[in-house]
């Protein structure tokens, strides 16, 4: 049997969990598949995978396994890459972690046209805001916004963002605008529970005040606060990126404009070892060109 084929397949399917989405994708029958998945298993005299008709489970070695089986696929495909002198060559596959709604809106177009400028390229594309364990779920690279949870990472920046403070046109006929950022605490204000939380920061003349603040409704995600304000419910606190059109629109009125809010860094996170490989290279400075000016 080809080594490297089946701990493509195993690494695969321990990131899938299903053998038949494995098949479809390495083009080969479910069967084989499994039976690469005994191969190995007897080889190692180790049961890798625990099987029954209805679910898979991984065992503590097949986990151990996978780990050192993406190392191996990871050289065998940088030993692949370094023989193209190309940068049109490049081959492999790359998944990445994104952030739900900036990585909708801003990071699949650029994706996309990665892959139609390199044939060789395949991508998965994983949509969550919890920081990854890009080790053990066998990450390549994560774009997060914000701050890194894991020091181990290297992280490379890809530009920044500004936020905005936003409510609608209703809102602020019933319930008026905020002279100040202390003011925020006599209104309703729409929480991004896995961001700023409660407390928002403003500065002005190099001064900085952390307000408190508090509301009805507190999301984690930023395109449903977005839609919250939009209905008047409360003032949010968002990304440039994603209120300016709502703002040109109409449909939400920027507040506190003399004050400032925290910039957030856009990142590009790799696990050890996987920044140097030319594919992951080439897609970081790819989006890190299409970011800049964001």
């Amino acid at each position: 049997m080809d080594r490297i084929e089946v701990l493509r397949a195993y690494t695969r399917l321990v990131e899938q969990g299903s053998f038949s989405a494995v098949a479809r994708e390495l083009r080969v029958t479910q069967s084989t598949v499994s039976k690469w998945l005994s191969a190995l298993e007897s080889e190692l005299d180790t049961q890798l995978i625990e099987r029954t008709t209805r679910a898979m489970h991984v065992t503590d070695a097949g986990r151990r396994f996978h780990l050192r089986a993406l190392a191996v696929l990871e050289a065998y495909d940088s030993a692949l890459d370094s023989v193209h002198e190309d940068p049109s060559a490049l081959r492999g596959r790359i998944r990445i972690s994104v952030p739900e709604v900036f990585g909708r809106l801003h990071v699949v177009p650029h994706v996309a046209r990665f892959v139609q400028r390199h044939p060789g390229i395949a991508v998965d594309l994983m949509f969550a805001d919890r920081y990854v364990n890009l080790v053990e779920e066998g990450f390549d690279l994560a774009i997060r916004i914000g701050r890194s949870a894991d020091s181990m990472l290297r992280a490379q920046a890809l530009g920044s963002t500004d936020r905005c403070v936003v409510a609608s046109p209703g809102y602020v006929r019933r319930r008026g605008a905020p002279s100040t950022p202390d003011d925020l605490y006599s209104h309703d204000c729409l929480s991004h529970s896995s961001v700023l939380g409660n407390t928002w920061s403003f500065t002005r003349g190099g001064r900085t005040n952390r307000v408190p603040v508090r509301g009805r409704i507190t999301a984690n995600n930023s395109e449903a606060t977005l839609a919250l304000a939009r209905r008047g419910l409360g003032i949010g606190l968002l990304a440039r990126w994603l209120t300016e059109p709502d703002v040109r629109a109409g449909r939400l009125v920027p507040l506190l404009e003399d004050y400032v809010t925290p910039t957030a860094k856009i990142r590009a996170l790799t696990p050890p070892g996987r920044h140097g490989t030319p594919r992951v290279r080439a897609m970081i400075e790819h989006l890190r060109d299409a970011l800049a000016g964001l």
